[in-house]
């Protein structure tokens, strides 16, 4: 069972209901799919996976990666997303699934030694260097598809149109995909980051910048992701998720942020993405839910 949002307004708590979830997208008993999802192997040969004395060790990087594709013809926007550590695409197929189904399609990576199906996953922290690389790549490979004909991605990307976003360590390496001196990929026109953290780079301008973190995170301080909102340059929006854990509200977990999490990344989405100016007011009217959730902005 799954909660889907049915509506909010600034100073009202959202409505939520159960319903059944039915493979690609559908929650309603036969009515179409809105979407289709299949995982494509990208192998990087001009990189290696670092991972000394390990089965891991290898020349290349190998990105298995989820993909989100809406139904008809399109083209849509794309949004590449990066798990956190011990993380993985298969933990998020409630909050992905809800984007395809609204219209967007989604690249989702397992980083080759970050990912929750590899030993000592929290002990290849330092290959966070390398994600934002394989993002790119990743990237490269999905753009490639959607020239290619006869692939299920013909046609069906908007290349001036691409976002990117992440969790925790995901997190980190959307800021350096976005925004790092290392590799800073200009073709990402908005992000988004959840509960993550930021080391060493400078925010300007040049893309709007969602971060959502909750106030009671154990695991990456919530004062870090305030810091990160006092020294980003305009346009961002802050949202506080006021007594949320760290990724349950994020993953397939059932939680009572859910709706809210769906909700205010798809008026970021919207409103970054596809140019709906009001989709702005909407973020902030669904981010605005007493005992839940708030939100800042600078604009």
């Amino acid at each position: 069972m799954r909660r889907a949002f049915i509506g909010a307004v600034a100073g009202a708590t959202p409505l939520m209901i159960s319903v059944p979830a039915a493979p690609g997208g559908s929650t309603v008993a036969g009515a179409k799919p809105k979407f289709t999802t299949w995982d494509e192997t990208f192998v990087d040969e001009s990189r290696a996976t670092d991972a000394p004395e390990s089965e891991l060790d290898a020349p290349n990087r190998t990105l298995v990666t989820t993909i989100y594709r809406p139904r008809g013809k399109g083209p849509f926007p794309l949004i590449v997303f990066a798990h956190g550590i011990d993380g993985h695409p298969e933990k998020f197929t409630k909050l992905l699934s809800r984007w395809a189904a609204a219209g967007y399609a989604v690249a989702a990576p397992a980083f080759p030694l970050t990912n929750s199906h590899v030993a000592n996953a929290d002990g290849h922290a330092d290959d966070t260097g390398n994600q934002a690389g394989d993002m790119s790549y990743v990237l490269d490979e999905v753009l490639a598809l959607a020239k290619q004909r006869g692939s299920r991605l013909f046609r069906a990307i908007d290349t001036k149109q691409i976002g990117a976003s992440g969790l925790s360590l995901g997190g980190l390496t959307t800021y350096q995909l976005v925004y790092g001196d290392c590799c800073r990929d200009d073709r990402i026109k908005a992000a988004a980051v959840f509960d993550g953290f930021l080391q060493d780079a400078e925010l300007d301008d040049h893309v709007p910048l969602l971060i959502a973190h909750s106030d009671s995170d154990p695991a990456i301080p919530y004062t870090s992701a305030q810091r990160v909102f006092a020294d980003a340059k305009a346009p961002v929006w802050f949202v506080t998720l006021h007594g949320a854990s760290h990724a349950s509200q994020w993953e397939d977990d059932i939680t009572p942020y859910d709706a809210i999490a769906e909700q205010i990344t798809l008026d970021f989405w919207d409103a970054t993405l596809r140019g709906k100016a009001k989709a702005f007011k909407r973020l902030v009217q669904h981010a605005t839910v007493p005992g839940l959730s708030s939100i800042e902005e600078k604009r």
